[in-house]
């Protein structure tokens, strides 16, 4: 572990060079970048966020493109960083005035910005971008994290999430491969508590019958209790989905999780996944799940999935970015 304020170079766990990734990065690459650096969510008319940039520069660190990754820093830098703290406006609305309307963070993007950087930083000898990491990292510990209960929880972002009553949390927002990080470059206990504490969360905070996190958790300030977050539809779906697949990455899917994913993933079997299921009464979307929901079930309990499925038939953006992730994560020998 480095003592805080060090610049690590150490070799780390890592999928550079595999070119199975890099050849699923240049399709990644070939739909969803574009030259001045901004990746484009193109199942949400073209807009685009901190979770893509943080995405795209993660796959391109790995992946060893050094100028797309420069090209993807500079444009978050410029369109979406802070100027009073480190962290990034969650969306970039192209052709709007102005294209930055709401500068709320989302602190999954900032997260992964920051491993992105963290990867980079390391690969390419940039002590700049370690250093630029670490002011990511500080900013979330500040203003991204509070107690709540018997928690120490990882807000979603700087507003909106917090009420007198209750406090709203997106448990797809703890990156664990980008928190273990952020400890190992400060050595700062406080992270520590912030992954145990939501791995506490994650393991108690699972509804219906298939006992699954739910998009959005609300968990009660006054007496510590779970429920379903009021606001959003009371779903295992879109954000959650890579609850299972962070964990998967990071060695830290323990068995009653892998139990109950295993169970939900193979009662309805490759060729049927659900997009989402309702927790509190068990329907489940009238359409199948995209690929990369079926890649991620491959890392999380599916049997008989075959190999992953490869990003040339991504029907979009999201789906994309979920199956290079699960690329990376298997290259890096994820898993208990």
């Amino acid at each position: 572990m480095a003592a805080a304020g060090s610049v690590p170079f150490i070799a780390s766990a890592s999928a550079a060079d595999d070119p199975v990734i890099n050849a699923q990065w240049a399709i990644f690459r070939s739909k969803y970048f574009r030259p001045d650096g901004r990746i484009v969510d193109t199942g949400n008319s073209g807009e685009s966020h901190s979770e893509g940039q943080g995405y795209g520069m993660l796959f391109s660190a790995t992946a060893g493109d050094q100028a797309s990754f420069e090209a993807m820093w500079a444009w978050a830098r410029t369109n979406l960083q802070h100027k009073n703290d480190a962290l990034f406006s969650w969306r970039y609305l192209d052709g709007h005035n102005p294209p930055v309307a709401d500068t709320n963070n989302a602190t999954d993007g900032d997260l992964l910005i920051a491993l992105g950087l963290v990867r980079a930083g390391r690969r390419w000898q940039r002590a700049d971008y370690i250093q630029d990491a670490m002011a990511i990292y500080a900013d979330v510990l500040k203003l991204m994290t509070m107690k709540v209960g018997p928690y120490q929880v990882l807000l979603p972002g700087h507003v909106g999430f917090v009420t007198k009553d209750s406090v709203t949390l997106n448990l797809s927002y703890y990156v664990m491969p980008s928190l273990m990080q952020a400890f190992a470059l400060s050595a700062d206990a406080r992270w520590q508590t912030v992954m145990e504490d939501g791995l506490r969360i994650i393991a108690k905070g699972r509804f219906g019958e298939w006992k699954l996190p739910p998009d959005w958790l609300a968990i009660n300030r006054q007496n510590g209790n779970f429920s379903i977050a009021k606001g959003w539809p009371p779903r295992f779906s879109y954000d959650a989905i890579r609850v299972p697949l962070y964990l998967y990455w990071a060695h830290m899917l323990t068995p009653d999780l892998l139990a109950d994913f295993t169970r939900f993933w193979n009662h309805f079997g490759a060729s049927a996944l659900p997009g989402w299921v309702d927790l509190t009464n068990g329907s489940r979307s009238p359409y199948n799940a995209p690929p990369g929901y079926l890649a991620v079930a491959t890392c999380s309990g599916l049997s008989s999935a075959g190999g992953l499925p490869t990003l040339d038939h991504a029907p979009d953006y999201y789906s994309a970015a979920l199956t290079l992730l699960v690329y990376i994560a298997r290259g890096e020998g994820g898993g208990m």
